[in-house]
């Protein structure tokens, strides 16, 4: 009979260490130090028409690395693939990298940079 009041004594005891949490600010951890330059930034885009294909294909001259949203563009296949060409054509000319991240988005990485294509499964 004690070993019962024993066990049910350690589950009650951890359930109410299991009701304690913290909240966490996570802009906390979000801090930029704007005084220290990158080499590199990872820059978030849409591509939403062509007319903003040189913004994008700039910022791959200038060394960075892009995710691109293509989602809305997707409707319109002519305009998509033409901007997947251009895109390309950044690529090799910085000896960069480009991949397709699932159906609605695009990795261009500038030079010295490589998309590994592999995935990484948790635990193997």
């Amino acid at each position: 009979m004690v070993a019962l009041k024993e066990l049910f004594k350690g589950a009650a005891k951890s359930k109410s260490n299991v009701d304690e949490y913290v909240d966490l600010d996570l802009s906390d951890y979000e801090e930029v130090i704007e005084n220290e330059p990158a080499e590199m930034y990872i820059r978030i885009a849409e591509l939403n028409n062509l007319n903003e294909l040189p913004d994008l294909k700039k910022e791959v001259y200038d060394g960075n690395l892009l995710l691109v949203d293509i989602s809305l563009l997707k409707r319109d296949k002519f305009n998509l693939d033409r901007a997947i060409k251009e895109l390309k054509q950044v690529v090799e000319d910085v000896h960069g990298d480009i991949a397709g991240v699932g159906e609605e988005q695009v990795i261009v990485a500038p030079m010295g940079v490589r998309i590994d294509r592999s995935k990484i499964f948790g635990g193997k």
